[in-house]
């Protein structure tokens, strides 16, 4: 496929996603917008005839209401009922008839309506009694030859508990009008009750089969609601009071989906209209940028085919002559390449200098572990080796002192070998004990500042006796590192009283020790103002046995336990020194929380 062609397909789907992309959803919106406005109308309206409605049931529920709390018809005979009836029938206009039944059903009093009417009328009011309800019950029957009417029942309480009822029939003109008033433009308005319509508004058609089935199982009498079904769009509210009714607004889909179904057909149209313009315009520029793009092509072609001198015209500001541009400023720097690679293979072998540099440290730092790893096996052999014999130099010479009395000429030179022997007995433990096998620390989140606190706690005294001052300078807050406490306090012990022997002597010398934060670590600094360390020995400083004191006091294995307890926790010791001026040993471990911490 031919570059002209694959930009003209891919102006075609330019100038097609807006109408697929943009104008579709926007439509789709515009059509949701507006069917729920209108069902929002729809259910306004619902609910505003259902409260007219209501309104007016509840002056008829009033009127009975006072009847039945000032009413004892059990007290009075047929004509004095009767006469209550007339009364009540002129305090309700709307009501065409009136009866009086007692608990067993036996009509007490009648007024207008005789046949088939009244006994319609009067099983319509036994029904209501069935009911059971304190309220007004509203009910919907046929009477022959008359239509739909309504009869409204209110109970009157009697004496020994007794139960009779009183109701009025109503037509229907009471509640038309207020339907009629609720009736949207193309709709029309019912009062249901349950799926059965009782009452539609003035010229309303008979509700549709197919919304019937629609609102099948979604009109809901206890609950207002929408529905926006294929047939027609309908909302509903229920009348207050009143169980089972509800006033109905429908208007058929034609009607409440014309004015979307217009509006998309407009839309698209509309956008069909644009993207027709927009094909248009979209050849002519896919041809003129084919017929560029054709030349720069042939160039590039005679250009990598070794005719340098070749050149595009550049005239223009469009895509093309911007191309044309940076096809001639490369030609140009053709020339310039070489040098440019030389120099980008001079910073390359920096670099691979760089990063040999970094590996040799790597490498050295893995074969001082190892060397230290070597060293405490070779310890821990010698020491065993060296061990027995000793243990039996030692009993021997102890057992020699015990029977040799006091004053013997040979007695100084037994307690000597004693004394040498159990020298040598300490130097082989602690041998040991730097070459086996460490407990597991117990790992926890830590104060570093109590730590060193506790660690000055057990030196301060040695320090005050030598007379060397200490400056403590302690974080806040408190850096908190996660680690064995008592390991921990092993290692800040080890370097304070390296840092006292190496003031031993020196006027002025002095011990800082400090904490702090930085960056994802801790840092527990001991500083000491001694006589330094030769930089010679410097890297042998952590190896077993090796020391700089001069006495020989400790064996030299103080560091290299501290080495061995730093990496256990994922940390590491920096050493800074200089002969005369004193070291700084800086204990660095993750911060607690942190990464690294963790895979400690």
């Amino acid at each position: 496929m031919t570059l002209q062609r694959k930009l003209a397909l891919v102006l075609l789907a330019a100038s097609l996603a807006p109408v697929v992309g943009v104008g579709f959803p926007i439509a789709a919106w515009a059509q949701r917008e507006l069917v729920r406005r209108t069902s929002a109308e729809h259910l306004a309206r619902a609910r505003s005839g259902a409260a007219s409605v209501a309104a007016e049931l509840a002056q008829i529920d009033a009127t009975l209401g006072a009847a039945a709390e000032s009413w004892r018809p059990d007290r009075l005979d047929e004509a004095e009922r009767r006469w209550l009836l007339v009364v009540l029938s002129r305090q309700l206009p709307a009501a065409e008839a009136s009866a009086i039944v007692d608990a067993s059903g036996r009509t007490r009093a009648l007024v207008t309506g005789s046949g088939a009417a009244a006994d319609a009328f009067l099983a319509a009011v036994r029904a209501a009694g069935e009911r059971a309800l304190p309220g007004l019950v509203l009910l919907a029957y046929d009477e022959p030859g008359a239509g739909v009417h309504l009869a409204a029942v209110r109970a009157l309480p009697v004496r020994e508990g007794r139960t009779w009822l009183v109701g009025v029939r109503l037509g229907t003109e009471l509640v038309q009008p207020r339907l009629d008033a609720a009736v949207p433009e193309g709709g029309a308005v019912y009062l249901v009750d349950g799926a059965r319509v009782v009452v539609a508004s003035a010229g309303a058609p008979p509700l549709e089969e197919a919304a019937r089935a629609e609102l099948a199982g979604r009109l809901d009498p206890a609950r207002a609601g929408t529905l926006q079904g294929r047939s027609a769009l309908a909302a509903w509210a229920p009348l207050r009071n009143s169980s089972g009714w509800s006033v109905l607004v429908v208007v058929p889909a034609k009607v409440a989906y014309g004015s979307i179904v217009g509006l998309r057909h407009a839309a698209l149209t509309a956008c069909a209209l644009v993207a027709l313009g927009v094909l248009a315009i979209s050849f002519l520029v896919v041809r003129r940028t084919a017929v560029g793009l054709s030349r720069i092509d042939a160039a590039a072609r005679a250009l990598g085919a070794g005719e340098v001198a070749v050149r595009l015209p550049a005239d223009g500001r469009d895509e093309v002559a911007a191309v044309s541009r940076t096809f001639n400023a490369m030609a140009d720097e053709l020339g310039t390449a070489r040098q440019r690679l030389e120099r980008w293979n001079e910073d390359l072998q920096r670099e691979v200098e760089l990063r040999t540099r970094e590996l040799r440290e790597a490498q050295a730092q893995l074969l001082e572990a190892q060397k230290l790893a070597g060293i405490g096996q070779l310890g821990a052999g010698v020491a065993h080796e060296i061990n027995n014999p000793l243990t039996g130099i030692l009993g021997n010479a102890q057992l020699l002192l015990e029977a040799m009395p006091p004053g013997h000429p040979d007695r100084e030179s037994l307690e000597k070998i004693e004394t040498l022997a159990r020298r040598c007995r300490d130097i082989t433990q602690k041998l040991l004990r730097f070459s086996q096998q460490r407990p597991e620390p117990d790992f926890r989140d830590l104060d570093a500042n109590r730590v060193v606190a506790e660690s000055l706690a057990l030196v301060e005294g040695h320090l005050r006796e030598a007379g060397i001052p200490i400056d403590v300078s302690l974080a806040s807050p408190p850096p908190r590192v996660r680690g064995d406490p008592g390991h921990l306090a092993q290692v800040v012990l080890n370097l304070l009283s390296n840092a006292r022997t190496a003031c031993l002597g020196r006027p002025g010398g002095a011990i800082r020790t400090a904490t702090r934060s930085s960056g994802g670590e801790v840092e527990i600094v001991v500083q000491d103002e001694g006589k330094g360390i030769a930089p010679e020995h410097l890297p042998r400083i952590f190896e077993p046995f090796f020391t700089t004191k001069d006495q020989w006091s400790n064996v030299g294995l103080g560091l290299s336990v501290s080495y061995r307890i730093v990496a256990e926790h994922g940390g590491r010791i920096d050493v800074e020194s200089r002969t005369g001026d004193g070291s700084t040993f800086t204990v660095r471990l993750p911060a607690a929380g942190s990464s690294a911490a963790t895979a400690a």
